[in-house]
């Protein structure tokens, strides 16, 4: 599940009977039926956020250092 105070990119908001994981610029990456499905989405993209681009493996908008 995800940690709201953790101010990451991936939430879940519900539409209706959707769900819809959407990144911190308002992309609809994912919706789901299955509101379970979209929290372990959220989850798991937050997850390679925190490893990957937050710890400084890429800068935004920059190739990867060869």
């Amino acid at each position: 599940m995800t940690d709201p105070d953790d101010n990451l990119p991936y939430h879940v908001e519900p539409e209706g009977d959707r769900f819809k994981v959407v990144d911190g610029e308002g992309k609809v990456m994912i919706a789901t039926s299955i509101a379970a499905n979209a929290e372990q989405y959220a989850a798991l993209m937050n997850q390679s956020y925190r490893r990957g681009f937050k710890a400084g493996y890429r800068r935004k908008g920059a190739a990867p250092k060869k």
